[in-house]
């Protein structure tokens, strides 16, 4: 079966297009319209506005050829289609998604156990999955939390699950954990 996307390429330019039509759908609730009385070009929203508008025209002018051949094909290939346009971003997307996993295990799991599953997962993925890089990641993990926690004393909000412990317990996993 011959390749489905015309190039390479076209699957960075159809992740553009949608992640700018994303942004420019969530603008209007991220940046406000503002009394000004300089005009309404001076309008914080505008900047970005147009910055998204013309990422928007110029990922759709590369990716149009593109999706007339996608359209133009039958229903059992439309879906082989977006997985091979997605092909050279998958490695991405998969590490954008456990970030953001990542991000929000944070506070109800606490940072030590989030990131030792986080950076675990990551060498899971990458294969390299073993005592020498766990061990390596736990020494890792720890050196952060004595720089940030206790030199630098850089404090996260208290953990939900850390709140299910006894107190004294729950006093030190939210200190240095």
């Amino acid at each position: 079966m011959p390749s489905l996307t015309h190039s390479k390429a076209s699957g960075t330019y159809v992740l553009l297009f949608v992640i700018a039509l994303i942004l420019l759908a969530l603008l209007p609730s991220q940046a406000s319209w503002v009394d000004a009385n300089r005009g309404w070009y001076t309008q914080p929203i505008l900047g970005p506005a147009l910055g998204l508008v013309i990422l928007t025209i110029g990922a759709f002018a590369r990716i149009r050829p593109t999706l007339r051949r996608a359209f133009s094909r039958s229903e059992t290939y439309k879906t082989d289609y977006l997985f091979d346009a997605l092909d050279g971003a998958r490695t991405a997307l998969m590490s954008s998604v456990l970030f953001f996993i990542y991000i929000k295990l944070v506070p109800a799991i606490g940072f030590f156990l989030a990131t030792l599953l986080f950076v675990s997962t990551l060498l899971w993925l990458s294969r390299l999955l073993d005592r020498t890089w766990f061990f390596a990641s736990l020494v890792t993990i720890i050196a952060l939390i004595v720089i940030f926690r206790v030199l630098l004393h850089v404090w996260l909000p208290d953990v939900w699950l850390y709140s299910l412990l006894p107190d004294a317990l729950a006093d030190f996993a939210n200190q240095y954990l």
